[in-house]
């Protein structure tokens, strides 16, 4: 836990992850763009974002928000949520909260839609935070999920442990393993009597070796450690190598999707 309250304690580490997705997906389609495009929202409708992060959803598709939608955004870390009405300035409308998924501070049946997106495998007591949303969603309203799959970014780990066998990139297939697209229905047909999964196909082709880097030190609060100044060097040598054999590039697999649940 202490490891996550510091990789989100402002949206410093999250711009890193999203800037290489930005530039090297192979999916020309925006991720947020996308997404927003898969949410069937009514007018009028009161809409709960949990875990909303520095806001780049809402910032991407700010033209799209109708003036009539009720929205809460909402995060963990006061740091991150600072962050987000930092960037949503021309989004007056939308208030901004500090909440716990585990105890939301609202009556039952409040909400027409609630989002979670990839946050729920974060969630210490996910049953518990389940029962919450479910709790604040009015009968009909939906869920809107997004999450990861066991294969996602799994060549992040690969290169890791090839370099050396000490280091891994083990959340990505540990956060899919808690609350991924192999495992959410299960959990959220606990609680949600339709559940539907969409998936979003693409991939990283990255060419150089600087934004791997980036990325990977952006993931681990201790691989700045891990990788002293010397160990570094050897690490940029040893991916300009794999980058060689493999046509110029690094290439990685991602494996994303959405679950709506009614």
């Amino acid at each position: 836990m202490e490891e996550l309250i510091e990789q989100y304690h402002n949206a410093s580490n999250l711009e890193a992850r999203i800037k290489l997705h930005e530039l090297y997906s192979l999916n020309k389609k925006d991720w947020f763009t996308w997404l927003f495009e898969q949410y069937q929202i009514d007018s009028g409708s009161k809409l709960l974002e949990l875990g909303c992060g520095d806001g780049t959803f809402w910032a991407k598709n700010e033209q799209l928000i109708p003036n009539d939608w009720n929205v809460v955004l909402s995060d963990f870390s006061s740091g991150m949520l600072a962050d987000a009405q930092r960037k949503l300035t021309n989004l007056p409308a939308i208030q901004f909260e500090q909440i716990n998924i585990e105890s939301i501070p609202y009556p039952d049946n409040s909400f027409d839609i609630v989002a979670a997106n990839f946050m729920l495998y974060h969630v210490e007591n996910r049953k518990k935070g389940l029962q919450e949303i479910r709790r604040v969603l009015k009968p009909g309203g939906k869920l809107y999920a997004a999450t990861i799959g066991e294969q996602h970014l799994m060549e992040f780990g690969t290169l890791l442990s090839e370099f050396d066998p000490s280091l891994d990139f083990s959340s990505a297939a540990n956060n899919a393993k808690a609350f991924g697209l192999e495992s959410g229905t299960a959990q959220l047909k606990l609680y949600f009597s339709k559940v539907e999964l969409k998936l979003f196909a693409d991939g990283l082709k990255i060419p150089d070796v600087e934004p791997v880097i980036a990325y990977l030190l952006s993931t681990h609060t201790n691989l700045k450690d891990q990788l002293t100044v010397r160990k570094l060097t050897e690490f940029r040598l040893f991916l300009e190598e794999k980058k060689k054999k493999d046509g110029g590039f690094i290439r990685i697999t991602k494996a994303s999707g959405l679950f709506e649940a009614q």
